[in-house]
């Protein structure tokens, strides 16, 4: 196969402070680019990872302060899972205790036991174990070290077409089948960031409108131009499905394409990489306007309000 997992999954949020307060300091992942959407240059896009700005596995926010709450259903089952070290999950049923933060302990299908609770804008995680993942992580200033999430682990989704995701995963975007469990299903494309996916059988309704705290899109990984026009072609060639044109991401190119379920899809190059333009120490740290609108940075300094 010739994808390698997650690029990124990103979630509309609204209040783009408060997003950054939660995931950088109660979560304890590494802001590593504060930049602005493309299409909206005036909303921010927040984009977190594991601090050494390495591809894949990362989580990123679209913040749009007037978007409304995505509806929720009885069968929706859209999560975004973390992994920590297994024998931390203790430890962070007491820090969330602590910091009052509802949550509820249960075992999900195919991943075991979890740790299930909403950020600011009720998007659904779930702390569930997993062994260090093979990069090292930069530790977060007041995280001990055995408890601190070590990336993320992947998405699980609830959708009405499962047969066609799960041959658009392993024919297209290279993972391959663990197990099913029940109305679940399992794939894997490696054991690092972003390496796992997780499919679950929706009966009858739709998937619920999209608004803030839902998945926006999730992109896969490519590892260049020429990977990314291989699976374009498999798309056409074997599903009938054309992907866009190529567009310019600055840190990588992206095509995109409709999945089941009207899921918006995402294929992203590894290069240029987040250290394009700021070393591994400096990530995060300012406001990066992509090439393009570098002559409107005192236009949108004024539009988006500030975070530190």
């Amino acid at each position: 196969m010739i994808g390698r997992g997650l690029h990124h999954v990103t979630v509309i949020a609204t209040d783009a402070a408060r997003n950054l307060d939660f995931y950088s300091r109660f979560v304890g992942l590494r802001l590593e680019k504060r930049t602005v959407t493309h299409e909206d240059p005036g909303a921010y896009h927040l984009i977190y990872g594991r601090g050494d700005g390495a591809p894949g596995g990362h989580l990123s926010f679209f913040s749009w302060a007037s978007a409304t709450a995505a509806t929720k259903q009885s069968t929706d089952a859209e999560l975004i899972l973390l992994g920590v070290a297994p024998d931390a999950l203790n430890w962070w049923e007491s820090r969330l205790t602590r910091c009052a933060i509802p949550y509820r302990r249960e075992r999900l299908p195919l991943c075991g036991t979890g740790l299930i609770l909403e950020d600011p804008d009720h998007t659904q995680l779930a702390l569930v174990a997993a062994e260090p993942m093979s990069r090292a992580m930069r530790r977060t200033h007041g995280f001990p070290a055995a408890f601190a999430v070590n990336g993320l682990v992947g998405v699980s989704l609830s959708i009405q077409a499962t047969g066609l995701m799960g041959e658009l995963l392993t024919d297209v975007l290279g993972f391959t089948e663990i197990g099913q469990e029940g109305d679940w299903i399992g794939f894997s494309a490696h054991d690092g960031p972003g390496g796992k996916f997780y499919l679950h059988q929706r009966r009858g309704e739709p998937r619920a409108r999209l608004g803030a705290g839902a998945i926006h899109h999730m992109a896969f990984r490519a590892r260049d131009e020429a990977d990314q026009t291989v699976m374009a072609e498999i798309l056409m060639e074997r599903f009938g499905i054309a992907a866009s044109p190529p567009k310019d991401r600055y840190y990588f190119r992206s095509i995109y394409f409709r999945g089941p379920d009207g899921l918006l899809i995402e294929i992203s190059t590894d290069s240029p990489g987040f250290l394009l333009d700021e070393t591994q120490e400096q990530l995060g740290t300012r406001l990066i306007l992509p090439p393009g609108l570098a002559d409107r940075q005192e236009e949108l300094m004024r539009l988006l309000p500030p975070l530190d």
